[in-house]
This record gives structure tokens, C-alpha cells and sequence, in this order.
């Protein structure tokens, strides 16, 4: 056994404007890795409405509401939205469950994490290469500096997505994402 510690797994770090597409550029290269056989766990957060979110476990399908009514008082009041504790709780659980894996996918970290040290804050402790290999995280362009101060070395790119760009990047990804991680399985 080497006394040498295991390099860290790449990481790619998704960022630009709201509504631009980087949650459907994630289920695009999700889907691809999937097809190729790759093991990828994750959570997608997607809008269903002005002030409700969903987040979509990637490794197992399911899918559930992330936010609770916006005027009920209730949950972490977030921006426009009412962040629900169980649902941030149960995707951390399924996502930890579902480790280690080849590509881990969490869309997004954002104010919760950053700013209020809540969320799935916890996804950060698991970008070791015992948990994953690579790992592709939506951060908000406010908040990349935050997010690179905090996340553990190296990260490999930041990406950032345009409309003007956004259907180009998923061959650029699939190519890296899937060549990264056949680098260290080798």
C-alpha cells in the first residue's frame, strides 16, 4: 500500500447567466454519460414555476418538490423561493447513498451553501476521488469566487455558459468529463 495520497478528482465548474440552459446542458451530458455507461449520481434542480423548484435525483429517477408554498411562511426564505429542510435533507441521503460513483452532478450550489452554510453544503466533502471521479457543479457567476475558495484542489475549468454557446458545450464536456475519468481509472 502507498503512503502517496490519491489525486483528487477533477472538477468542472458550470456557471453563467439565469435561464441560460445549464440545467438542461446537465441533463444532456447526464444522459449521454448514462449511455455510454458511465456511473453518474447527482441532483438537478429544476424550476417548475415563479416560486416553486423540484430537484431530480440523478441516480435513481426520482424526483420531488425542493421548495414549499412561498407564502405559508414555512421552510428557508431564499430569494423568490421557500427552501423545504426534509426535501435538501432526503437528496443528500439519496446522493450519499449513492456514492462513490464515476461522475457526481449537483446543480446547484448557490446562496444556500455559500452564503448561509446550509443545503448541500455537505457535497463539498465528498469531491474526493474515493466518492467520485469528476464531478460537474452549477455555481452562480456571484458566487464562483466563494465557491473557489472553498472547493477542494484542482479545479480543472470553469465553463461558462452562454445562449450563444450553450449547444456547443456538450460534446466539449462529454470529450473531457469522459476522458478525465478514463485517466484515473487507468
Amino acid at each position: 500500500m502507498s503512503n502517496h495520497p490519491q489525486p483528487a478528482p477533477r472538477i468542472i465548474l458550470l456557471s453563467g447567466p439565469r435561464q441560460v440552459g445549464k440545467s438542461t446542458l446537465c441533463q444532456k451530458l447526464v444522459a449521454r454519460l448514462c449511455a455510454d455507461t458511465i456511473d453518474v449520481a447527482g441532483l438537478l434542480t429544476i424550476h417548475t414555476g415563479p416560486h416553486d423548484l423540484e430537484v431530480m435525483e440523478l441516480h435513481s429517477g426520482e424526483q420531488y418538490p425542493l421548495t414549499l408554498p412561498f407564502d405559508d411562511g414555512a421552510g428557508a426564505e431564499l430569494g423568490r423561493f421557500r427552501m423545504d429542510g426534509a426535501a435538501l435533507d432526503r437528496g443528500l441521503q439519496s446522493l450519499k447513498g449513492a456514492l462513490p460513483t464515476d461522475v457526481l452532478v449537483v446543480d446547484e450550489l448557490g446562496p444556500l451553501e455559500f452564503r448561509l452554510g446550509r443545503g448541500w453544503l455537505p457535497v463539498l466533502e465528498w469531491l474526493r476521488v474515493d466518492c467520485c471521479r469528476m464531478s460537474v457543479l452549477v455555481i452562480r457567476p456571484e458566487l464562483l469566487a466563494e465557491a473557489l475558495e472553498r472547493l477542494p484542489e484542482p479545479v480543472t475549468m470553469v465553463v461558462y455558459v452562454t445562449l450563444e454557446n450553450r449547444d456547443v458545450l456538450l460534446e466539449t464536456l462529454l470529450h473531457f468529463v469522459e476522458g478525465g475519468a478514463q485517466a484515473l481509472w487507468a
